[in-house]
């Protein structure tokens, strides 16, 4: 029996626009991402979906609701799916945080798994958290077809796990797009992704390219 999981990053908020570190500061929807969002709710538009699950942030649950205008189920809002809980740099501007946390930089652009956010979560926690909800949802929903809007921090510790085996996945800096689509099947108790952040769904126009800063990736 499979359970299909489909993890979707939220669409593009005004923090990602900005490029700021957002964490779990509820940014609003940007314009980009409602053009994003009305063109991911019609791919979804006829995939047959069970249930769908998502974080209790702005930008991911109106990922959630786009996609749910052709379902009309339940969202079911779950905790271990927030985004990083980053602390003292919640919603600071990346350039800021690499002038004013220069070893947090220096883990996030080379060891991600041994980030400790000043007054949030260690890395170690976010990866236990978000694979712990991963495993719950995937006992709730056996032969299932699952749809889960969240965050990149989020996705980026399940793939960890799935591709790598563990938290150092990390390292391989993995990026996942606003919008990008990842199929996981699960069967059996194993894991194994089918689809890793496709964007077929999105123009060249609005596939948002990694904004590169001294963090050497994208801003959360």
């Amino acid at each position: 029996m499979v359970t299909t999981a489909y993890l979707v990053r939220h669409c593009q908020s005004t923090g990602n626009t900005e490029g700021r570190f957002q964490g779990r500061f509820d940014a609003p929807v940007g314009e980009e991402g409602r053009k994003q969002l009305a063109l991911l709710a019609l791919r979804f538009r006829n995939e047959p979906l069970d249930a769908l699950y998502s974080s209790p942030l702005t930008r991911a649950m109106e990922t959630a609701r786009a996609v749910n205008e052709y379902h009309h189920l339940p969202i079911r809002q779950r905790e271990g799916l927030l985004e990083i809980s980053a602390g003292d740099i919640e919603n600071m501007l990346v350039t800021e945080v690499a002038r004013r946390y220069p070893e947090l930089t220096d883990h996030w652009n080379h060891a991600p798994d041994r980030c400790e956010f000043p007054h949030g979560e260690t890395m170690e926690q976010v990866y236990a958290r978000v694979n712990r909800e991963l495993d719950e949802i995937i006992a709730e929903n056996p032969g299932r077809r699952v749809f889960i809007a969240t965050h990149g921090g989020v996705i980026r510790n399940i793939y960890a796990r799935v591709a790598h085996g563990s938290i150092l996945g990390l390292r391989d800096g993995t990026v996942f797009g606003n919008t990008g689509v990842n199929i996981l099947l699960a069967e059996d108790g194993k894991l194994r992704f089918a689809q890793v952040n496709d964007l077929a769904h999105l123009p060249e126009s609005l596939r948002r390219k990694p904004t590169i800063f001294s963090f050497e990736t994208e801003a959360i």
